[in-house]
């Protein structure tokens, strides 16, 4: 990021969310074991288009565990190079509009071919892609279309105060609103906002409480994440019951939007992921985002807190080489 330079950077980001040099930055760091890989093209000198790539050789596959059991030491040998911004859920890839398109995806992709060549990649891999970029017909036959599991939710934020947003949630929500707070409270459970991670082996021990309970591959880069949380916009949230931290979350802002990550929760304490939840909503409101994006799961919870799903759970894959091409053809 440093070669590059902040303005540079940031004039083609255009404030979208996820895209800035601080994130980036941000990422560089939590993700250290993943050797970044930038493709940007210029016009007349002028950024033009990018494209984030990342070397990786520890990701955490959205498969079986048995799956992942045979295919880690494959990826550690023959790496994935991964068209995405880091840590974010989000497409790495920012393209001029048409007729310029085209003529920049060909180029980065040639680019990109040479990259998984040279770094001995086993998959090019863009992920997060919209709809609308998935449906491109820029994108080369080789490439063949993933849905990624559990698409991410997300909410409009639209209140100036959190009593506003309140107001505008169904008679029932309310309600069940008011009886989880009794509930919070009965139990003496706090949740309070830290700009830093003060205990990160116990944030770390509850992450990993959460991914097993839902059979997750372990998140590679949680300790990076947390130990660098002060170099972006974000929030630790913490809840306690006395001096037990019980559960805590990662709230992480870019641009106009706010993302929730890290979540992690002691098991058999109720309430706890609601009440992370609900200041989650609270801190995007007073922080005046546009966005709020609360990742995937309990979908029916979400929905009638406002939320809906994203649409950005497409991946388009393409091997370097035959053995490659031939694997995916055989699991699709």
């Amino acid at each position: 990021m440093e070669a590059i330079g902040a303005d540079a950077w940031d004039a083609l980001a255009a404030r979208q969310p996820f895209q800035s040099y601080q994130w980036y930055a941000f990422g560089e760091r939590a993700m250290a074991d993943c050797l970044p890989v930038y493709i940007i093209l210029s016009l007349d000198g002028t950024p033009a288009a990018r494209a984030t790539f990342w070397l990786v050789r520890e990701e955490p596959l959205p498969v079986p565990s048995l799956a992942q059991f045979l295919l880690r030491p494959l990826i550690r040998r023959w790496p994935l190079l991964i068209c995405r911004s880091p840590l974010s859920n989000s497409s790495g890839l920012i393209l001029p509009e048409l007729p310029l398109r085209r003529t920049a995806l060909d180029t980065i992709l040639s680019a990109a071919h040479d990259e998984a060549r040279k770094f001995k990649a086993s998959f090019l891999i863009f992920d997060f892609l919209e709809q609308d970029q998935l449906h491109w017909d820029d994108w080369p036959s080789r490439f063949t279309h993933f849905q990624i599991p559990g698409p991410g939710t997300c909410m409009e934020i639209r209140w100036h105060s959190f009593d506003e947003y309140l107001n505008q949630l169904s008679k029932n929500e309310r309600k069940h609103y008011k009886r989880t707070r009794k509930e919070i409270e009965r139990m003496g459970l706090r949740v309070n906002r830290q700009v830093s991670v003060s205990d990160v082996e116990t944030a770390e021990a509850l992450a990993h409480n959460v991914e097993r309970r839902y059979r997750n591959a372990p998140n590679p880069w949680l300790h990076g994440m947390f130990e660098n949380l002060g170099m972006v916009n974000g929030t630790w949230l913490t809840a306690t019951i006395g001096n037990r931290l019980v559960g805590s979350e990662l709230v992480l802002h870019d641009g106009n939007a706010q993302i929730h990550a890290a979540l992690g929760l002691e098991k058999d304490i109720p309430y706890t992921y609601l009440a992370l939840g609900y200041e989650g909503i609270r801190l995007a409101i007073e922080k005046k985002m546009r966005l709020l994006r609360w990742g995937s799961g309990a979908y029916d919870l979400k929905r009638r807190l406002g939320f809906e799903l994203e649409n950005n759970n497409n991946a388009l894959l393409a091997g370097r080489d035959f053995c490659t091409r031939l694997a995916i053809k055989l699991a699709g």
